[in-house]
């Protein structure tokens, strides 16, 4: 339970931001390298199937064990809760992501497709898997997920939407561009291209997050248009 209810946190901490070390891979489009570059497939996961709320300060986490699975059922409960309101059937993320990054990058010129990856798939055997599916100069690579995060027990719950996304050369391999964008909660010092999101999208606890899922969803799906117009502007033909 405490593995599956802390996996955005873990996500975000962990993979997409840790930083100081290693710090996460970037890459500014390299229009020179992609001058040949005219059909895209943008490669979709498959849509989540759940929504967590992630108290990151949550006070049970400091007292051992016993209070990190305090810690751990109550944000579990308040996941379950978040995703009932969201629906997954009604909010599909990835699938709405990938057909807007896919026609933001039609009106920029590119025959862009979208191509939905096995669940299996690995970051190291995304361009393979791809390739083995359909042939296309360029391959978007998009790891999105999307949650509602509050600092504390008592702090309001902001939208959350990381996206790390990479560009691959279809026949070399090579990296085209890659970055990663947050939208909503900010993290102090995080590595990421972040976006604000608007203050109607803040929800002060748990059952206001959760009273009308629709403006709940819109939160986050206003997170996909915004990063859906970065990525786009970068990949702009020069």
């Amino acid at each position: 339970m405490l593995r599956r209810t802390m996996g955005v946190a873990a996500l975000a901490m962990g993979v997409l931001l840790a930083g100081c070390a290693a710090p996460p891979a970037k890459q500014a489009f390299n229009s020179a390298a992609a001058s040949h570059v005219k059909t895209v497939a943008v490669l979709r996961q498959p849509n989540q199937d759940s929504f967590e709320a992630v108290v990151l300060a949550h006070p049970g986490a400091s007292f051992g064990l016993i209070g990190g699975l305090v810690a751990a059922a109550d944000m579990q409960a308040k996941s379950t809760r978040l995703s009932a309101a969201l629906d997954p059937q009604q909010t599909k993320l990835q699938e709405r992501f990938s057909a807007k990054l896919a026609e933001r990058l039609s009106g920029l010129g590119y025959e862009a497709s979208v191509l939905e990856m096995p669940k299996s798939s690995k970051d190291d055997e995304v361009l393979a898997v791809a390739k083995r599916q359909q042939t296309a100069d360029a391959y978007l690579s998009i790891q999105l997920v999307g949650a509602y995060w509050a600092a504390g027990p008592s702090s309001d719950y902001f939208p959350r939407v990381l996206a790390k996304v990479r560009k691959m050369d279809g026949r070399s391999g090579q990296v085209l561009y890659e970055d990663i964008f947050s939208y909503g909660y900010v993290m102090p010092n995080a590595p990421t291209i972040h976006l604000a999101s608007d203050a109607k999208f803040r929800f002060a606890d748990i059952d206001a997050l959760c009273k009308d899922g629709t403006t709940t969803r819109d939160g986050l799906l206003a997170g996909l248009d915004a990063i859906a117009e970065q990525i786009a502007t970068d990949l702009r033909r020069q």
